[in-house]
């Protein structure tokens, strides 16, 4: 009997091939990266990293490469989340130049494949792929577009880079896995914000990776709203290394797609750095969203701090998955870890795995995880002041939503990506 072959393999064969003209050492990572995938396939419930997640429903759909984009046709994109902001637009995983603009920017980003000939491009794609991260091997075989951000050493991105992915699906499911490399340099200072936005209705899968270094005494505040269509599937991973002294200050809103997988490596290399992986996730009907992170503390006196908060209804589920490994050697380690979770119906679900590793043992770390149903005594307060029930009802859930946000550094950043979630919510412009 001819072995089984592993799940979801087939759909994705198609779509790998060699390119032309590309260096000899993405060949090899594509090479690698498809051989990974087709070792296991689709990551199952049997695997830890993915226990709670499955990926049938991907290995189910027929998906197919997105086409080139007809940009004319997507009539009006949004206004900028930050005002001032520099932006590039994907348009299926595609950019689109003529929709976008780098005025400003256009020294520090550019297209990734004008820049695959680079060392430092090379340096970051190049590092071996985890066996666990397997659909970002995936994304290693199959990217066809991507960007290159790079701030030289001691300058500061003149402008906020907003990078907007629009999804745009045909009759057909159509996927697309875009590729990201970030290198900010010594000293450097770099804000970029991630839109994903897609329709309500047409399925579709995104399937994000990006490499990023924060230099020694760098700072880069990196901000993501999940906004994709009700028939999405957005899976993104990042892998962060830190230098000395330097600051990796992460923030995502999940508020979109039917199924989403937000995962964020990062290694904490030199001493006295810091990282902050900050989240806040509302999901209803049958949407499922997993937000899951590693964080290895490499050196001494460095600092962690994760704190997801969620809202879940209907019949949605929420997963966190927070990994914090302290080395040997990383004395003085300050690492904490907190998810939080309102269940707002009967039928939502939350499945909660903070993990500390620890094997130095002069450090202060924490984890915790909790769930419960909104405060009446928090209803009761508001409404005592005239404040209608949904309404108040909807307060209470911005109130414990927002409280994720406060870890992000950047106050103009901070305020947008409330913005978008009061406009979730119905909320905006009361007070």
């Amino acid at each position: 009997m001819a072995a089984k072959e592993p799940l979801g393999v087939a759909a994705f064969t198609p779509s790998f091939r060699e390119r032309s003209g590309e260096p000899e050492w993405l060949t090899g990572l594509r090479r690698d990266g498809f051989a990974r995938f087709s070792e296991g396939g689709l990551p199952t419930n049997r695997d830890e990293a993915w226990k709670y997640t499955s990926l049938r429903p991907i290995a189910r759909a027929k998906y197919e490469p997105a086409p080139a984009n007809d940009d004319a046709a997507l009539g009006d994109l949004p206004a900028l989340m930050l005002e001032g902001s520099a932006r590039a637009v994907f348009i299926n995983g595609r950019l689109a130049p003529a929709l976008s603009d780098l005025d400003g920017v256009t020294a520090d980003v550019s297209p990734l494949a004008d820049t695959l000939g680079a060392d430092w491009v090379q340096a970051l794609l190049g590092r071996k792929v985890d066996d666990a991260q397997v659909m970002y091997a995936l994304n290693a075989a199959l990217f066809d577009d991507g960007l290159a951000i790079r701030v030289p050493d001691g300058e500061t991105l003149p402008r906020p880079l907003e990078i907007l992915f629009v999804a745009a699906p045909g009759e057909r499911a159509l996927m697309w896995h875009p590729r990201m490399a970030i290198d900010i340099g010594e000293n450097a200072r770099a804000t970029i914000i991630e839109r994903h936005i897609g329709p309500a209705k047409g399925a579709y899968l995104a399937n994000h990776g990006a490499d990023i270094r924060v230099a020694d005494g760098a700072v880069l505040t990196h901000a993501k709203a999940q906004l994709e269509g009700g028939e999405g599937r957005h899976l993104a991973m990042a892998r962060v290394s830190i230098g000395e002294g330097s600051i990796y200050d992460n923030f995502v809103l999940t508020l979109g797609a039917a199924l989403s997988r937000n995962e964020v490596a990062t290694s904490l290399d030199g001493a006295d750095s810091e990282v902050r992986l900050n989240g806040a996730y509302m999901l209803g009907d049958r949407q499922h969203a997993d937000h899951s992170s590693r964080i290895d503390h490499l050196a001494p006196n460095t600092r962690s701090r994760q704190v997801y908060s969620g809202a879940i209804g209907g019949n949605a589920r929420g997963v966190f998955q927070g990994h914090i490994v302290v080395d040997r050697i990383a004395q003085k380690t300050d690492g904490h870890q907190l998810n939080r979770a309102l269940l707002l119906s009967d039928h939502a679900e939350i499945d909660s795995k903070p993990v500390l590793e620890i094997y130095a043992d002069d450090v202060k770390c924490s984890h915790g995880a909790t769930a419960g149903d909104i405060d009446d005594d928090q209803l009761f307060y508001l409404r005592a002041r005239g404040i209608p029930a949904e309404q108040a009802r909807l307060l209470v859930v911005r109130g414990f939503l927002a409280a994720a946000a406060e870890g992000l550094g950047d106050e103009a950043v901070r305020n947008v990506m409330l913005a978008e979630l009061d406009k979730a919510l119905g909320l905006e412009g009361i007070e």
